[in-house]
């Protein structure tokens, strides 16, 4: 897309997203002693990573539909994904000592998990191309159901959240970008997306203790056993994805349709996600908390939440991205200039 025609909403939600990533790791640490931190890691998780991936299907159609196929984008994501794993061990093995974080490569439950399923779905996208997209988006819907019912799927090979969010990157590819953002724009839409939000994060607040139960779902890795659900997962599971769907058309339809202050954010929003865990795995390793508690006991979590958006600002530097776009000039494989992976 040219500069003109650029359509500021996905950036400007993909901002938001990356910044719910971050935050939703840092939340995640604290679950276990707080109920607010339960009602907010839910509503998060009930739509970012598939907002996120229907986000990135929106804008593979260059990939997929590229003749012959841009198998350069695949090589860069698993190349990212095999970085990732191997720094991760190196840092929590070798450096921390950890003995719980194992080098498997090829069965992940970790970040590094969204490389690998990138690497499957652009390809995957360009194998069911040719097909109807109704019999596609019914075909994998229908499957992303199903998996959940075979504990033996999981996180090897990425294969459970590959399946599970496959409909959203689909559903992604098949969609207008402008179409959709014209109409997110309208005043009703954008109305009605509000109270929506509200009512969902309301509905969250009062009914945490009912339905945290449910969390097993929200990561897509998991079967329905897991949950406690061996026969009713899948009416859920579809359940969730309609709330999913509905709760990603109201986050997109808020976001301003403008270029902002944020919006590089989202414009460089793989390299906050490819760094972000570093930076709290040692925050964590460090019991840095401890000092925030000592320094304000009252306020404490608040602040360390506060650093999940500093962070996510920091890691959005433009010089953080050599990194990705090193590691795409070593899956360059066609063309003179490639473009810049931290820009997708």
């Amino acid at each position: 897309m040219i500069a003109k025609e650029r359509v500021f909403t996905f950036d400007n939600s993909k901002a938001l997203l990356i910044f719910l990533v971050v935050l939703g790791h840092f939340v995640d640490y604290y679950t276990d002693i707080s109920r607010n931190m339960q009602v907010l890691f839910f509503f998060i998780y009930i739509f970012h990573m598939p907002l996120f991936i229907f986000i990135a299907g929106l804008f593979s159609k260059s990939t997929i539909n590229k003749s012959p196929f841009r198998i350069d984008r695949v090589l860069t994501f698993l190349l990212l994904y095999f970085i990732l794993e191997i720094v991760l061990y190196l840092m929590l093995h070798v450096w921390f000592g950890s003995e719980s974080y194992d080098l498997t490569m090829f069965s992940e439950d970790g970040v590094s998990w969204f490389m690998f399923a990138m690497a499957a779905w652009l390809c995957i996208g360009y194998f069911l191309n040719q097909f109807k997209p109704k019999y596609v988006l019914i075909g994998t819907t229908v499957l992303a159901l199903l998996v959940g019912y075979d504990k033996e799927v999981g996180d090897f090979l990425v294969a459970s959240r590959i399946i599970v969010y496959l409909p959203f990157f689909m559903a992604g590819y098949y969609t207008n970008p402008q179409k959709l953002a014209g109409f997110l724009q309208k005043k009703s839409v954008r109305i009605t997306s509000g109270i929506i939000l509200l009512l969902t994060i309301a509905f969250i607040y009062f009914n945490i203790d009912l339905i945290y139960g449910l969390r097993p779902l929200l990561s897509g890795r998991n079967a329905y056993v897991v949950a406690g659900l061996p026969v009713m997962g899948g009416f859920i599971r579809l359940g969730l994805m309609i709330v999913t769907t509905i709760v990603s058309l109201a986050v997109m339809a808020i976001m301003p349709n403008k270029k902002t202050w944020y919006t590089v954010i989202g414009v460089r929003s793989l390299q906050v996600y490819f760094l972000h865990r570093f930076i709290l795995f040692i925050y964590q390793h460090y019991h840095l908390n401890d000092y925030l508690a000592k320094i304000s006991p009252n306020h404490w979590l608040e602040i360390y939440l506060c650093f999940a958006a500093i962070l996510t600002l920091l890691l959005s530097w433009k010089g953080f991205g050599w990194i990705l776009i090193k590691i795409q000039s070593i899956s360059y494989v066609r063309f003179k200039k490639p473009e810049k992976v931290a820009s997708q």
